[in-house]
């Protein structure tokens, strides 16, 4: 199996027309749109409350990663914890609500090690409209979803996760960057120490609030899977969906130490 890139992060939303308009003041345009696509009933066990049918919308921007929009017809009331964003723009949103760093699933020690690993003075923000907690931080020139945190129990083997998915660590920094010459293929994730809190749910449902996945392109992937997404549990379902006119085989991994993995085949 070959990972040629990121697809895309998954956010959910009760409503995706209000997160649209919400992302949009972030550069996001709409790539494609499926207000009512098939719910695999593979995907039955990976969510919290399984309906048939559900909404996704593409989004994109020149400066962030790849989104997508998902409403299941249910959100969860904790944020996932598997993937925190971390967004970048000139200022903030008006009405971005203010919080203190003690309300995200981490230590004041990885706190401060994730600003000096960034560069950047970071800053914590709750936005209502998109019903997500994140970390932002200023620049001039850029604005949309720079990178994910990625929380886990266990660092050292999220990070051989990582890199049996193709992402390499920059060593300047310490993101993990997936290795693709196409900007809008590439994506970049922070794994860090997960420190328990009574707002976040870590190895949360796919219905979750906030991001529990992230869909990599792939090609091959009905070859044996790599050896770090093999699971004592076996928890990875398979299935063929017709997506924007395309016919893709969608394989879906529940990691150990890591968010659900979305592995998205093209089907010839």
């Amino acid at each position: 199996m070959l990972i040629l890139g990121l697809s895309h992060i998954a956010l959910n939303t009760p409503d995706i027309e209000r997160s649209t308009a919400r992302l949009a003041m972030l550069g996001y345009t709409t790539r494609f749109d499926e207000p009512d696509l098939e719910n695999h009933p593979a995907k039955f066990a990976l969510l919290e409350r399984y309906q048939p049918r559900h909404h996704i919308r593409s989004l994109g921007a020149p400066g962030g990663m790849a989104i997508e929009l998902l409403d299941h017809g249910y959100t969860g009331g904790m944020q996932s914890a598997d993937l925190i964003p971390v967004f970048q723009s000139p200022e903030p949103l008006q009405g971005w609500q203010t919080l203190t760093p003690d309300c995200l699933p981490l230590t004041q020690e990885a706190w401060r090690r994730l600003g000096v690993t960034l560069n950047a003075p970071l800053e914590v923000f709750h936005d209502p409209e998109l019903m997500l907690t994140f970390v932002w931080f200023s620049a001039r020139e850029a604005s949309g979803l720079f990178a994910c945190l990625m929380p886990s129990l266990n660092v050292d083997v999220s990070k051989e996760l990582l890199s049996s998915l193709r992402f390499r660590p920059d060593a300047a920094c310490g993101l993990w960057s997936l290795l693709s010459p196409i900007p809008a293929l590439q994506a970049r994730l922070l794994p860090i120490e997960y420190c328990d809190h009574p707002n976040w749910l870590l190895r949360s449902p796919l219905d979750a609030a906030g991001s529990p996945c992230v869909a990599l392109v792939a090609r091959g992937s009905g070859h044996p899977h790599l050896p770090m997404l093999s699971t004592p549990r076996g928890d990875s379902e398979s299935f063929a969906l017709m997506v924007n006119d395309r016919s893709l085989k969608i394989t879906l991994v529940r990691s150990d130490h890591g968010p659900v993995i979305e592995l998205v085949e093209p089907i010839a």
